[in-house]
C-alpha cells in the first residue's frame, strides 16, 4: 500500500493513503472538524469501538483532499507509516453493506493493531 497517516478519530484507529492529506496540524483541533463516522457524539461513535470508553481528546488536526474540496479532521497521534501490502486487506463486501460507510475500504494492520482504511475521496460532501 505504501505511505499512510495512522491516527485516532473519535476513538477508532484509522489510516489515510498519504497522498490523500494536504496538511497535519498541531494545536488546538477544529471546533466543528467533520466525523468519519457519521455520528458527531464521539460516545456513540463509530464501528467496534467501546461502549464505555472514553475517546482520546482530539489535539491534532489533518486536512484531506476529497472529492467536494478539503476537509478538516480532528484527531489525536497523527504519524505518517509505511504499511505493506500484504498487512492490508480490503473491507467484504457484506461488512461494507452493513456499515453503509463508502469511504471505509479495507483493514490495515500497523504496529500490531488494525486501523479501518480510509478513502477521502469517497466521503460524502459536507
Amino acid at each position: 500500500m505504501g505511505a499512510v497517516v495512522a491516527m485516532l478519530h473519535a476513538g477508532l484507529r484509522c489510516a489515510f493513503p498519504a497522498q490523500q492529506v494536504l496538511l497535519a496540524e498541531g494545536g488546538p483541533a477544529p471546533e466543528r472538524g467533520a466525523c468519519l463516522w457519521g455520528n458527531a457524539d464521539p460516545g456513540n461513535a463509530g464501528p467496534h469501538r467501546a461502549a464505555r470508553a472514553a475517546p482520546e481528546p482530539a489535539t491534532r488536526s489533518v486536512r484531506l483532499s476529497t472529492g467536494g474540496g478539503a476537509l478538516a479532521i480532528p484527531c489525536a497521534f497523527p504519524r505518517l507509516v509505511e504499511v505493506d501490502r500484504e498487512h492490508v486487506w480490503p473491507l467484504p463486501e457484506l461488512l461494507a453493506e452493513l456499515l453503509a460507510m463508502p469511504h471505509v475500504v479495507g483493514l490495515a494492520e500497523i504496529d500490531g493493531a488494525l486501523h479501518w482504511v480510509i478513502d477521502a475521496r469517497r466521503l460524502p460532501h459536507a
